[in-house]
């Protein structure tokens, strides 16, 4: 959602906050206080519905970053033996492949560095190399390790542009949910009118409530909803 939208959001959280605090008073107006736990319920779906997204995006994304750093932790341990591997061999092309600073690793960007790693370990399972690593203890067995930080590497990322994806398409949804909770609020402002005779203060104070308090830049500015 836009800021304008989270500013608006906001202010029903302190709306929600305020109606329930003062529920006893309200409830002095049966009509008010059915719609006042309508806006609450409403409120508690639009607030859900924006969190969980934003909880599952989190867990994916850090589920990323413990695997790429399991593969930056482990991947010198092939690197330098391949090396060696490769000067017995002599053969150039692996050595290049195989000659990558921690720093150029932590450059790549996620499908690159994919394609890198794969491409490491492709060579380390090479009819020529297998063996060569074996003599230096790096057996298939001892590398299951590296290939398994991959493979969570290989899922979590790709898992977690597709959970941003559905977050950004989820915002035209949460935002037709807003809509439909401003409409319920202002139909709540209606009710609150009669608390001008009936209680002063809760309606003075619903009123300090509904104003929208801008955060996009500078000082930001304040603006009223003011229930007539």
């Amino acid at each position: 959602m836009n800021q304008d939208k989270e500013d608006q959001l906001v202010m029903c959280g302190r709306v929600v906050a305020y109606v329930t605090e003062n529920g006893d008073g309200i409830a002095v107006s049966e009509v008010a206080d059915e719609q006042a736990k309508g806006v609450v319920t409403l409120y508690n779906k639009v607030s859900g519905a924006r969190g969980g997204t934003a909880k599952r995006t989190k867990k994916l994304t850090e589920a990323a970053i413990t695997a790429k750093k399991q593969l930056l932790e482990l991947l010198p341990a092939l690197l330098g033996p391949l090396g060696r591997v490769a000067t017995r061999l002599k053969d150039d092309d692996l050595r290049a492949s195989v000659t990558l600073s921690n720093k150029q690793l932590r450059k790549l960007r996620p499908l690159a560095f994919i394609g890198v790693v794969g491409a490491v370990l492709g060579s380390a399972a090479r009819t020529d190399v297998g063996p060569e690593l074996a003599k230096q203890g790096l057996t298939p067995k001892a590398l299951q390790p590296l290939g398994k930080a991959l493979d969570d590497f290989r899922t979590a990322q790709p898992a977690t542009r597709k959970s941003i994806d559905e977050r950004v398409l989820s915002g035209a949804a949460l935002e037709d949910l807003l809509d439909e909770l401003l409409d319920e609020l202002r139909d709540l402002d209606e009710d609150m009118k009669a608390f001008k005779l009936i209680d002063r203060p809760i309606y003075d104070g619903y009123v300090q409530m509904r104003k929208i308090i801008s955060s996009g830049g500078g000082g930001g500015s304040t603006s009223t909803t003011k229930p007539m």
